[in-house]
């Protein structure tokens, strides 16, 4: 189960983490008249994360209520993200949270939502 700072926000309905590319931060020095270029190794980029799923409630208030609950996340510093894997994710900024419209789903009410972190240390 997907967990962010603790928190079980996720578990009305399904998700998954997608880890984005790790890089590494480079920098390259050439001297003039040189053949060729130094590099630098500066260890690696923030590595982005990113997050799909579906968020499911009874009524309306309890959808706004799950939301504002994952909203007041976004931006708070760095927490652990564990991912459907159980793999833990330590120093992720919940940077980005993006909610579709409500839609129905039977008698329930269903919001696809997208998440952005950034882990910023490895």
């Amino acid at each position: 189960m997907i967990t962010f700072n603790g928190l079980q926000l996720f578990a009305s309905g399904p998700s998954t983490i997608d880890p984005g590319p790790l890089e590494s931060r480079d920098a390259l020095a050439g001297s003039p008249g040189s053949i060729g270029t130094s590099v630098i190794t500066q260890g690696t980029t923030p590595q982005r994360l990113t997050q799909r799923g579906t968020l499911v409630a009874d009524d309306t208030e309890a959808m706004q209520a799950r939301i504002d609950a994952v909203q007041s996340q976004v931006g708070i510093g760095t927490a652990t993200l564990v991912d459907q894997h159980d793999k833990a994710w330590p120093d992720c900024l919940m940077q980005r949270f993006e909610a579709e419209a409500f839609r129905r789903l039977g008698p329930r009410y269903a919001v696809d939502y997208e998440i952005t972190y950034l882990q910023t240390h490895r």
